[in-house]
């Protein structure tokens, strides 16, 4: 049974709302900065097999088998893997979509040699458990990408509160942002539930799940779309994003 304000619970309640943000390109921060992001960081995927762990309605898997990979999508909501199955490209690309959870993953030890978590981590209720998971799937020297809203500054509309702080000892325990979503005018039907870790922790999770940490970035506009686009300058007041890329230790 869904427990209500369950992450389930929530995706079921907002699963229009996402498909419509996504499918119209409403999402500015998606599609011009960090989605654009996560596929640099991913680089050549042609050939390769890749798992896009809490895929959603499925178009980060759309965008990787459009660049020539094989993938696997994953999702704990059947409402958007239904989305997801029933897009007009899902079958020509050929993808795989799965109802599952990151801490339980569908598939055998060694078979991807990429996994993407975009936009992923703060929803999962075992960050540390999905990321063992993750790296129990990979290949040896396969690749771990995840995007995760920004564990060091991110607040309850942080997008537009640049004023907004974390006190100390809030930060170094896990807390919980519980806020509806507005996208382009549009509110969510359901306030979403997130929670996040410090920065330390991740960087633990990820080391002790066999990964080496490759890269780290903190996705933002450019100082010029800060100077000269109102857009921008409204609602990116304070570092969003955090993207690390790691490998699996042989």
């Amino acid at each position: 049974m869904t427990t209500p304000g369950s992450p389930a619970d929530t995706y079921a309640a907002n699963a229009d709302f996402w498909v419509k943000i996504i499918r119209e390109q409403l999402d500015r921060y998606r599609t011009e900065l960090t989605d654009g992001s996560v596929l640099d960081a991913v680089g050549d995927c042609s050939g390769t097999r890749v798992l896009d762990g809490g895929c959603g309605e499925g178009y980060m898997s759309r965008l990787l088998a459009e660049r020539g990979a094989s993938v696997v999508g994953v999702d704990t909501s059947e409402t958007l893997i239904a989305s997801a199955r029933h897009h007009p490209d899902a079958r020509t690309l050929g993808i795989d979509y799965k109802v599952a959870n990151l801490e339980n993953l569908p598939e055998p030890d060694a078979t991807f040699d990429i996994a993407v978590c975009n936009h992923v981590l703060s929803d999962v209720a075992d960050p540390a458990s999905a990321l063992r998971e993750l790296g129990r799937v990979l290949r040896p020297g396969g690749r771990l990408v995840a995007l995760m809203l920004h564990p060091c500054f991110y607040t309850a509309h942080a997008e537009r509160d640049a004023s907004g702080s974390i006190p100390v000892a809030t930060y170094f325990s896990e807390r919980r942002v519980d806020q509806p979503f507005v996208v382009a005018g549009l509110e969510s039907p359901a306030e979403v539930h997130m929670n996040f870790r410090p920065l330390e922790f991740y960087s633990q999770a990820i080391t002790d799940a066999g990964f080496l940490i490759s890269g780290l970035s903190e996705p933002h506009p450019p100082a010029e779309w800060l100077r000269e686009v109102a857009w921008w300058k409204k609602n990116f007041v304070r570092p969003l994003f955090l993207l690390i890329s790691a490998e699996l230790r042989p």
